[in-house]
């Protein structure tokens, strides 16, 4: 399940709040059994505007999964963690994007059908992601999940 895509996405050199696409699943078998739920991301490029050689800068920074309606700080999962140095871009260049497929099971929130919010997460958390410096940018950006069920 992938959601629409974002143009930009931009990640600054202090961490912040960052909104990624809503995901909608649907279509989901009533009476199934979920047994995994894995939160993707791809983006298309990412280009540094900072002059410099620029990627994630602290280490555990994540991307938490929530399904509408709840509270962030109290009702999201992480779903996908960074690397410190993820992301990496060479000074002033524009380059092609990852697909990343994060290693936390994120079923105990997509639990079926519904409307699920991506985000950074720094006021509650204080995980978001930052860049070394100002900044990275995200282009075409979807986030989606792979759901596993019997």
């Amino acid at each position: 399940f992938w959601s629409i895509g974002e143009h930009l996405i931009t990640v600054a050199g202090a961490a912040a709040d960052l909104t990624f696409p809503i995901i909608g699943v649907s279509r989901l078998p009533s009476g199934l059994t979920i047994a995994q739920v894995d939160l993707m991301l791809i983006i298309r490029a990412i280009q540094d505007t900072s002059g410099a050689d620029n990627y994630i800068d602290q280490v555990s920074k994540t991307l938490r999964v929530m399904k509408a309606g709840g509270t962030w700080g109290s009702d999201d999962v992480v779903g996908l963690t960074f690397d410190q140095d993820a992301l990496y871009c060479v000074a002033s260049t524009k380059e092609f994007g990852p697909a990343i497929v994060g290693s936390h099971d994120i079923r105990a929130v997509v639990d079926g059908n519904g409307t699920y919010n991506v985000r950074s997460e720094e006021s509650n958390r204080g995980d978001a992601i930052s860049a070394l410096a100002d900044n990275i940018l995200l282009r075409d950006v979807q986030v989606g999940f792979r759901v596993y069920f019997s």
